[in-house]
C-alpha cells in the first residue's frame, strides 16, 4: 500500500501546489482538504503517514490539528507550514511534537526533505508497533511461536526461500521452519 499524505491548507493555490509537488516528486498518495474542521472525521475514517498543515487557518489551525494527532496517539507525523513564522510559533509547534516547521515561501527541496524524514519516522513507528505485537500473545508458548515465525521470515528475507538453508542457519528443524513460513 502506498504511503499516504494529508495536506490541509485554506489557500486553494497552496493546496494545489502541495498536491502537485507530492504527486510529481514522490511516490506517495495525497489527500488534500481546505476544510480544517473536517480533519477529525478524516482521521476517524483512515490512517495517514504524514500530515502537512498550514499553521493559520479558520476553524482548526495547524497547532490544533497537531495536538489532535498527539492526543489521539496517532501514528502520523505532522509538518507545519506558515506564512507567518515567528520564534514563538516555531517553539510552540515543535514543543507540541511537530516533525518540522517550514516558513513560506519554501523551497520544494525543503518540503521534500521533511516528507522523506516523516515517512522514515512513520515506517519505524510501524515496525516498532509490529514488533511490540509479537510480545502480546499469552501464554508464553504463543508469544514464542510468533517470535520464532518472525525470526524465520526475517532470515528467509536475507537468505532466500530455501527451507533447508534456513533450517541449517537457524538451528531449527525443517518442520518448524516450514510451519513458520506457512504462518505468513
Amino acid at each position: 500500500m502506498k504511503q499516504q499524505i494529508l495536506a490541509v491548507d485554506d489557500e486553494p493555490h497552496m493546496l494545489q501546489l502541495l498536491e502537485r509537488m507530492v504527486r510529481d516528486k514522490t511516490s506517495f498518495e495525497v489527500t488534500a482538504t481546505s476544510n480544517s474542521l473536517g480533519v477529525p472525521e478524516l482521521l476517524d475514517r483512515r490512517e495517514f503517514d504524514l500530515i502537512i498543515t498550514d499553521l493559520r487557518m479558520p476553524g482548526l489551525d495547524g497547532l490544533d490539528i497537531l495536538r489532535l494527532v498527539k492526543a489521539r496517539n496517532r501514528i502520523e507525523e505532522v509538518v507545519v507550514i506558515t506564512a507567518f513564522s515567528s520564534v514563538e510559533s516555531a517553539t510552540a509547534v515543535i514543543e507540541a511534537g511537530a516533525l518540522d516547521y517550514i516558513a513560506k515561501p519554501f523551497k520544494k527541496e525543503q518540503l521534500l526533505l521533511a516528507i522523506d524524514k516523516g515517512m522514515q519516522c512513520v515506517a519505524l513507528k510501524r515496525e516498532l508497533r509490529r514488533i511490540r505485537e509479537l510480545f502480546v500473545p499469552e501464554p508464553f508458548d504463543r508469544a514464542l511461536r510468533a517470535i520464532r515465525a518472525e525470526y524465520v521470515r526475517a532470515l528467509a528475507h536475507r537468505v532466500g526461500p530455501d527451507v533447508g538453508e534456513i533450517a541449517r542457519r537457524s538451528g531449527l528443524s525443517i518442520e518448524i521452519v516450514a510451519d513458520a513460513l506457512r504462518e505468513e
